[in-house]
């Protein structure tokens, strides 16, 4: 982590296209005994300076992407400084709204390529792609962090699927970061029933245990203080919400009440869907701006057949809806039904009649910009009548 505090070597690369945004290389891990290189690309908003620097956020795509301009531009137009690296030794060959594998080059300086589901869990650690993702990642919080028109104090990092499990794991070991934003990927991979678990599933027992220990979020967010905003779907295909649900009360329960949850219902598993989440800007401008915060859940609790939730907001609180499920294995094909809830704006509470089946459910609270903050999934705790 020492080294990876280091500026490494930056190489500004030419740029006839969108000048807002450059093309550098910085200097990876050494990789088989060779020089590494890793793509990215920043911006910084034009009033920024060295007098009145900005904050930042890291950028940290998913599987089958790259570093994406557009993506940076979202952020820098919002008076960020950001930086979006790519972690597949690619270059992206054009400037697009989504760039395929297709469209990019593998150049001489790259690292690993991922396989699969920590599928060469037999190599060194060192020659692992997940070694070499998490290192660039931090390693491209250093170079951002650098720029003299960048507040260092005010770095954030927010990742989509592949990028929102490296995200959960970097969370817990950079120390100098001030938020972080996992979108669909979380921890506990290794439990059954995806894709990932399949993979672990797969290996030796003991090499799934080494591979745990190294590579799942979960052995790291306990060590995270950071408030986090864990946002999802209800019913996304990849990350089910028994393992989100389970990372989340796992970080926010060793360190930090400033973490939230949203969970959306029809939410698909794109770029394109997660940058158009509006709480993720509002969560980092409410951490390094003095913006107005999402909604906080303060409590909750099963009085018999009702649900009591407490909760504080700066900004009113215009609907609150309860998702109800039965009791499903697969969450990614839970049928979730909504029921209305009662709001109370003097005692800041919502309250709402279970339906009379024991079942799963959670919470959404709303307000007037329709920020989204979510309970957690809770199980019914009232006993079977017979």
């Amino acid at each position: 982590m020492e080294k990876l505090y280091r500026l490494p070597a930056v190489y500004p690369l030419q740029q006839d296209q969108n000048p807002e945004v450059k093309a550098i290389f910085y200097q990876g891990l050494p990789y088989r005994g060779k020089e590494t290189r890793v793509f990215a690309c920043y911006g910084v908003p034009r009033s920024a300076s060295a007098g009145e620097p900005v904050p930042a956020v890291v950028l940290v795509h998913g599987g089958a992407g790259t570093a994406y301009p557009v993506w940076v531009q979202r952020w820098t137009e919002r008076g960020y400084a950001a930086i979006a690296m790519d972690l597949e030794g690619q270059l992206p060959l054009q400037e697009s709204r989504f760039v395929n594998v297709d469209q990019c080059t593998v150049h001489p300086w790259s690292g690993p390529v991922k396989q699969g589901v920590f599928a060469d869990y037999q190599l060194p650690v060192e020659d692992q792609w997940m070694y070499h993702a998490v290192a660039a990642v931090i390693l491209a919080h250093t170079v951002i962090g650098s720029l003299p028109e960048v507040d260092s104090s005010k770095v954030g990092l927010t990742g989509i699927s592949w990028g929102g499990i490296i995200t959960s794991l970097v969370a817990g070991i950079d120390r100098r970061l001030c938020f972080a934003m996992p979108v669909y990927g979380c921890g506990f991979l290794y439990e059954p029933g995806t894709l990932y678990g399949r993979g672990f599933a797969a290996m030796p027992p003991a090499d799934a245990e080494r591979i745990r220990k190294l590579w799942d979020p979960s052995s790291y967010l306990t060590n995270s203080a950071l408030p986090m905003l864990w946002l999802n779907s209800s019913n996304d295909t990849h990350f089910p919400l028994a393992i989100f649900d389970k990372s989340f009360a796992l970080q926010q329960g060793g360190h930090t009440q400033k973490s939230m949850m949203s969970l959306h219902c029809g939410l698909n598993h794109s770029y394109a869907d997660a940058w158009t989440c509006q709480e993720l800007y509002a969560f980092a401008d409410s951490i390094v701006k003095d913006g107005p915060s999402l909604i906080q859940v303060l409590e909750y609790e099963q009085r018999g057949d009702w649900l009591v939730v407490r909760y504080a907001s700066l900004l009113p609180v215009v609907q609150a809806v309860l998702y109800w499920c039965e009791d499903e294995v697969d969450w990614r094909n839970a049928s979730w039904e909504a029921y209305a809830v009662c709001l109370s704006q003097e005692d800041h509470c919502a309250r709402v009649s279970l339906p009379q089946a024991r079942g799963k459910f959670f919470m959404n609270l709303t307000n007037d910009r329709g920020w989204i903050t979510s309970t957690r999934v809770l199980s019914d705790n009232r006993e079977t009548k017979i």
